[in-house]
């Protein structure tokens, strides 16, 4: 007990250096993160930023984020309406939530208890977005693995990022291709790119990414 103890506080020392480092390092400070997954919030948390992107504790699929990352202006000045509070995954179905949808496409909110809830954050968010200054987040496994829509988001008209299992000839395509990381029975990565590294409070997809140089660049 006394060395779990230890070990979260040896943890805590490390990531909050590690957060401080990031934040004396950041120079562009006023940036809307699209993000397909969670990675996106949790990149403004490890920076103290606030939330300017609506696209936080929610995963969207297929061509639903590729419409999002080309055309935000269109999707960021509608007010999303609900489609179902309990979408009940047809593969696992321990897993559940609620659906929102923007015009034609829809939103996963993965950590929402209900629409209302998920629609209030997008909402609140959405007025937050800074146009001028954005930057993607994407992958392969909420693409279905599919090469094309791959190819497709990591050519999106913005700075952005593509995590993926399937091999994609782009410069910006971060390629997870050792044995270690696996799709489960949903398509999921895992182990999940927000997780942290066993034995260290860095997470995986800081091991890969230097998002900080990124947003700067």
């Amino acid at each position: 007990m006394e060395r779990n103890i230890f070990q979260r506080v040896q943890y805590k020392i490390i990531r909050d250096r590690k957060n401080a480092e990031y934040r004396k390092k950041l120079t562009n400070r006023n940036f809307t993160i699209i993000s397909q997954n969670c990675v996106g919030g949790v990149i403004y948390s490890q920076l103290g930023m606030e939330f300017l992107s609506p696209t936080i504790n929610m995963f969207i699929e297929d061509e639903n984020f590729i419409k999002l990352a080309y055309e935000p202006e269109k999707y960021f000045s509608i007010v999303p309406t609900a489609v179902t509070d309990k979408y009940v995954d047809p593969i696992d179905p321990s897993v559940s939530y609620p659906k929102i949808r923007i015009d034609d496409i829809e939103i996963c909110c993965l950590h929402y208890k209900d629409c209302a809830d998920a629609i209030s954050a997008w909402d609140r968010r959405r007025k937050r977005v800074n146009l001028d200054n954005v930057f993607v987040i994407g992958n392969s496994w909420n693409m279905h693995s599919d090469l094309q829509l791959v190819e497709k988001i990591a050519d999106a008209p913005h700075r952005t990022i593509v995590f993926s299992t399937v091999d994609v000839p782009r410069d910006n395509v971060i390629l997870l291709k050792d044995d270690f990381w696996h799709l489960d029975q949903r398509g999921i990565v895992r182990p999940n790119i927000t997780d942290d590294i066993p034995g260290s409070p860095i997470k995986y997809f800081e091991k890969y990414f230097d998002y900080v140089e990124w947003f700067n660049s």
